[in-house]
């Protein structure tokens, strides 16, 4: 009797549980898109409402929450595109310019053929004097894609930021 009972359980939790797993993956999965919503609901108060009223102080405080939950949503699924993006574009706007094209970085490396991310990368290198690197980032760009048009407009950018140097 006690082996059946036993029987009885290990089958249904041999059963009931990976029926269970899916569904908390599916809840997992909407925790670090939440945290990236609410990072960029922190974000666009920062940046469209208390900066352009000279608020710095509060746009600094809505920043750093803002900061936060984009780092808590990568930290939920590293290979968040946007998440990275996002926390890209806060440091940016900050002019936190290495810590941007680090994150611009990590798009590049998650998504290759986002050649946007590229000449952002590139632009924080360029904020940083860091000409030959931005040159990099832009090289590296051309052979993500087959465009002769995209690929003539890197050219240029090369060509300005050679320029520049």
């Amino acid at each position: 009797m006690r082996t059946t009972f036993l029987f009885l359980i290990l089958t249904f939790l041999a059963y009931a549980i990976p029926s269970a797993v899916p569904e908390a993956r599916g809840r997992q999965a909407g925790i670090e898109a939440a945290h990236n919503r609410k990072g960029l609901e922190h974000f666009k108060e920062g940046f469209y409402q208390k900066l352009p009223k000279g608020q710095q102080r509060e746009a600094d405080r809505a920043f750093d929450l803002a900061a936060a939950e984009f780092r808590t949503a990568i930290a939920l699924k590293p290979d968040f595109v946007e998440a990275h993006r996002n926390l890209a574009r806060l440091y940016y706007v900050r002019k936190q310019f290495s810590e941007a094209a680090e994150s611009y970085r990590n798009v590049t490396r998650l998504a290759p053929r986002d050649l946007d991310a590229y000449v952002q990368t590139a632009l924080a290198y360029i904020e940083l004097d860091r000409f030959d690197e931005a040159v990099r980032q832009l090289e590296l760009a051309k052979t993500q894609t087959d465009d002769p048009e995209a690929v003539r407009r890197l050219e240029g950018y090369i060509q300005k930021i050679r320029e520049r140097k």
